[in-house]
């Protein structure tokens, strides 16, 4: 094959979890071009990955037609369909392929779960997994669990903090049941900053974490801690972010596309999943990542993506998983590294 178009247009987690499948693609079509088309909010993830060649990307106003005319004078060997939405549908017909395949999302299955709470999940199967199944006559064989991204170097102020391996604390998501309590990951890090005098705490997030760090750097138990704390708020583009995770100790996130980006790392993660459940696939691919969540909370999951608030007005999914919970986990890989914390 000399030509694969590859379709991912959102979010930012899901465009991360094509990353493996693209590497799939360039151990088996070493010489191929592989091209993408993505969102333009979302390039810069997917051009962190060293397996594409060229991007396509959909400004917000243009239209299917509009989207075939840039490719219209190209013939793919291969086009890929991971998307697989209504528009994409509409859009592979319209763009010339010799072979057109499709991302079979487990509709079904996901709307049992959410709304009669029937799980049909026989496995808990990787996003990515369930990407590579559109490609499965080509080559079947498991999946390699890593996010695949290119490493950039990191400022030299913020290497040097890092340097002695720092905990990695990503406290932000898109929708409101995904958010651990900020007042938890306050405790979370009162604790690991008392217990562990050793320990530094560096926080990452997008434009949208600006107002919780500030809640953060000020609030009584974390503002004696100020010299052991760094707030990194949409100031690292993806190469550094990835470089940044692989410098961690430990790696804590919620349920979020920055959480897959840092899975991009081999470091230990602590995933925290609140309203979602492992069985939709999005958990993170690195085998040092662990997800941790309350119990017996009847109503989870409320949906497949999040939601702006709790259906019920409790938010038990998310109060009821513990700080002191999250800290055991968390000081669990200092005591492996470090036998005398």
């Amino acid at each position: 094959m000399k030509k694969i178009l590859v379709i991912r247009l959102s979010a930012m987690g899901d465009v991360l979890l094509t990353t493996p499948v693209l590497a799939r693609l360039r151990k088996l079509y070493p010489e191929a071009q592989i091209t993408f088309l993505v969102k333009e909010q979302y390039r810069e993830f997917i051009a962190a990955c060293p397996e594409v060649d060229d991007i396509t990307t959909w400004q917000k106003d243009d239209s299917v037609m509009q989207i075939r005319q840039k490719f219209s004078a190209l013939r793919f060997d291969l086009l890929i369909d991971l998307q697989s939405n209504f528009k994409t549908r509409m859009l592979s017909i319209l763009i010339g392929a010799d072979k057109k395949v499709y991302y079979r999302k487990p509709y079904l299955k996901r709307l049992l779960l959410v709304y009669f709470k029937k799980n049909r999940y026989t496995e808990k199967k990787k996003t990515s997994e369930r990407y590579l199944d559109a490609i499965s006559e080509l080559d079947a064989t498991p999946l390699t669990e890593k996010v695949s991204l290119k490493r950039e170097k990191l400022p030299r102020s913020l290497a040097r903090f890092a340097e002695q391996g720092a905990i990695l604390i990503a406290p932000g998501a898109r929708w409101a049941t995904k958010r651990w309590p900020a007042e938890y990951f306050v405790s979370l890090a009162s604790k690991i900053l008392e217990k562990h005098l050793d320990k530094k705490i560096i926080w990452v997030g997008g434009p949208d974490e600006k107002e919780l760090f500030t809640f953060f750097a000020n609030h009584p138990y974390l503002r004696r801690h100020t010299k052991r704390m760094l707030f990194l708020a949409n100031e690292l583009p993806t190469g550094q972010l990835a470089a940044l995770a692989d410098t961690a100790e430990v790696i804590v996130s919620n349920d979020s596309g920055l959480m897959h980006l840092l899975s991009a790392s081999a470091r230990p993660l602590v995933a925290l999943f609140l309203s979602t459940v492992e069985e939709f696939g999005f958990f993170p691919l690195s085998k040092g990542a662990e997800v941790l969540s309350a119990r017996n909370i009847s109503c989870r999951p409320c949906s497949h993506t999040g939601l702006p608030e709790c259906p019920k007005k409790h938010f038990r999914c998310g109060r009821e998983l513990t700080a002191d919970e999250v800290y055991t986990t968390v000081a669990a890989h200092f005591t492996k590294l470090h036998p005398s914390d």
